[in-house]
């Protein structure tokens, strides 16, 4: 019987001789769960086990090697493997789903996973790496590729004698087989470099020693990056040919991505949904399966992607992170009760593989923590205010609600706090269905949403057993001469509609985060746009988000100004000053303040020192940080109460 609610994504498929109850692929992502030795933890066992329980028809977690290396996965080098990687497929199949392993050599990005040995097809790695340090890979010699190339073959057929019904190539995102595809890290005079058909042979020689050993009809698929976004990198065009000689090959399925390792960040900035050009031309190219991925978030974006021909498949990474029981409420039609992935980056990327640690999500605080127990009904039924309805305090109040206790969440504007705000940029716009997320469920919960400020005398009238304070924090204020001309205006009320920036010149002070945002708005708008920074380094971070809008910002010729700050506003003049008394002097028809927020501590001492409630002081009312913060801190308070 069809599914009533998508019945292209539950429609039965098959990759080889393997048959997939629906269209939903678990796609790969390092998770950092094993032993730094690469072998299986009981918490990685859980994990994979948890994602084939939530319903999606074939699971790749984490990736193996071929070669005794460091990297965020595990190995498979050597027969020793098998017996861990046996307990991962057992866990996968037991639970509902196919098991699939990804096997990856790092090649040029080793480095980016902690491993000595970067190598590549030849000495050359993507610049701004090579600017940071780096380290450049070392050519492989002919003798070593060919070894490699038996490694894999060999790594398969360990996977397959572990009970893996699939077994995938990682020939994306920087990984060996890409420096050998790309243009431009490959600059070999010998068999595997200049033409694409020298390019691609180390790929295709892999694949042929993988199907000798494991037999051939043991499903062998590959992954590809549709191009690589690098400059003078992989292209559509090219990937397509390679596509074909695949099939040629053999390969039971091409799982198709975009970008590398170097350019991840550029997801950030990236619609939903955006390979979808891209993989329908692959898929008008073979008659294999074609796994579509990246930015998938939502069952309808999943259905229509089927429906218009984008691939056979959807590869889904940082969904299942949000929401490993994402494909099981999808299939039951309640896709409100699916926790969104709204795409920031933060838990997964900057604070999970880029920091070399185990992988985490914003939106689901208690991804992976299995030391932690499952929610559970609290001991006493108690009465919880919750003041503030933005990320922390919905997490807080849902949570506290469905361990049965009486909630009531004050706020006195609207449910979202800031992230209103935030979400007005349009690559931004998940975070929209994160507020419409938790108004839903804090509907479900019983709730009881009030609108208005909460005082020490609400509380003490409400004689509340516990308060979570998630007041957010408090737009700094600039005290400088010339701080109420008409001209000035604040960023968070320019994003959230409350002034408009006048004129055609128009300057952001400060540049973070919410300043970047700001400018590139104004700049949509057709103004011309400078940003002045205090600091010595604009968007400092290194976070994947402060990455994307550094680029972005370059390449629309937006000026930024660093190492000076706004001493005072003249006329229709913003006068900076440099920390030697330098001034300087910029035209302008509006200046927008983004110079950050402050903490709220105020109301929690207030609290402490006047009820006798529980008070707790979450995200940016304690400290100024990220939504990550609020959300997981709004979730752990509630916990504890």
């Amino acid at each position: 019987m069809k599914n009533p609610h998508y019945p292209k994504l539950f429609e039965k498929g098959r990759i080889g001789n393997v048959t997939l109850k629906n269209r939903i692929v678990r796609n790969s992502m390092g998770t950092y769960l094993g032993n730094p030795d690469g072998t299986v933890t009981d918490r990685q066992i859980k994990a994979y086990a948890e994602a084939a329980e939530g319903g999606a028809g074939l699971i790749f977690m984490d990736n193996a090697t071929p070669v005794p290396m460091t990297s965020c996965g595990l190995r498979a080098d050597n027969d020793s493997a098998v017996a861990g990687l046996t307990l991962l497929a057992d866990a996968i199949k037991e639970h509902g789903a196919a098991a699939g392993m990804q096997l990856a050599h790092p090649g040029r990005d080793a480095g980016f996973v902690g491993s000595a040995d970067v190598c590549g097809a030849s000495e050359i790695t993507f610049e701004p790496w090579y600017e940071m340090g780096f380290p450049v890979p070392r050519a492989l010699t002919l003798q070593e590729i060919h070894d490699l190339v038996s490694k894999f073959g060999d790594a398969a057929l360990r996977c397959k004698k572990a009970g893996f019904d699939i077994v995938e190539i990682h020939a994306a995102a920087g990984c060996i087989p890409t420096n050998f595809l790309s243009p431009h890290d490959n600059k070999r005079n010998d068999m595997y470099g200049g033409s694409l058909h020298n390019r691609m042979r180390l790929l295709l020689e892999i694949v042929r020693d993988m199907k000798q050993k494991c037999g051939p009809g043991y499903p062998i698929g590959v992954k590809l990056s549709l191009e690589d976004w690098e400059p003078e990198g992989i292209r559509i065009d090219e990937t397509i040919e390679v596509c074909k000689a695949l099939e040629k090959e053999g390969v039971s399925h091409l799982n198709m991505m975009g970008g590398t390792h170097a350019t991840a960040a550029m997801e950030f900035l990236l619609p939903n949904a955006f390979n979808a050009d891209h993989a329908k031309r692959i898929k008008a190219a073979v008659s294999i399966p074609v796994l579509v991925g990246h930015n998938i978030f939502s069952p309808e974006d999943a259905e229509r992607l089927l429906e218009e021909g984008a691939g056979d498949f959807v590869a889904l990474g940082r969904s299942q992170l949000a929401d490993p029981a994402w494909a099981k409420k999808a299939r039951a039609g309640h896709a409100e009760d699916i926790t969104p992935c709204i795409n920031c980056l933060i838990g997964c990327l900057d604070k999970g593989l880029l920091s070399h640690s185990p992988i985490r999500c914003t939106v689901n605080p208690s991804l992976y923590k299995y030391e932690c127990p499952k929610l559970e009904p609290a001991e006493e039924k108690k009465q919880v205010a919750v003041i503030g309805g933005g990320p922390g305090g919905c997490e807080a109040a849902i949570t506290a609600a469905k361990r049965g206790h009486n909630v009531t969440l004050y706020e006195k504007r609207a449910i979202g706090g800031a992230m209103i705000e935030a979400s007005v940029p349009e690559h931004k716009a998940n975070i929209r269905r994160l507020i419409r997320y938790h108004e839903v469920q804090l509907e479900k919960a019983g709730v009881k949403v009030v609108k208005e400020e909460a005082t020490p005398e609400t509380i003490k009238a409400g004689n509340y057993d516990a308060v979570i304070v998630a007041v957010g924090g408090k737009t700094r204020v600039l005290d400088i001469p010339g701080k109420d001309s008409e001209i000035v205006l604040y960023a968070m009320d320019y994003l959230g509609g409350r002034a408009k920036a006048q004129g055609e010149k128009a300057i952001v002070i400060g540049g973070g985060i919410t300043g970047a945002e700001t400018a590139l708005e104004l700049y949509g708008e057709g103004k011309e746009v400078t940003i002045v920074e205090m600091a010595d380094q604009f968007l400092a971070s290194p976070s994947n988000a402060c990455q994307a809008y550094s680029i972005e910002i370059a390449q629309k010729g937006i000026r930024v100004i660093t190492g000076k700050r706004l001493e005072a506003v003249e006329d229709h003049t913003a006068v900076l000053v440099d920390r030697w008394g330098n001034h300087t002097e910029l035209p302008a028809d509006s200046i927008v303040i983004s110079a950050g927020f402050t903490a709220q501590n105020d109301l929690a001492d207030a609290l402490e020192n006047e009820t006798e409630a529980e008070v707790y002081n979450i995200g940016d009312s304690h400290q100024v940080r990220q939504i990550y913060d609020a959300i997981h801190e709004g979730f752990f308070a509630a916990k504890q109460i």
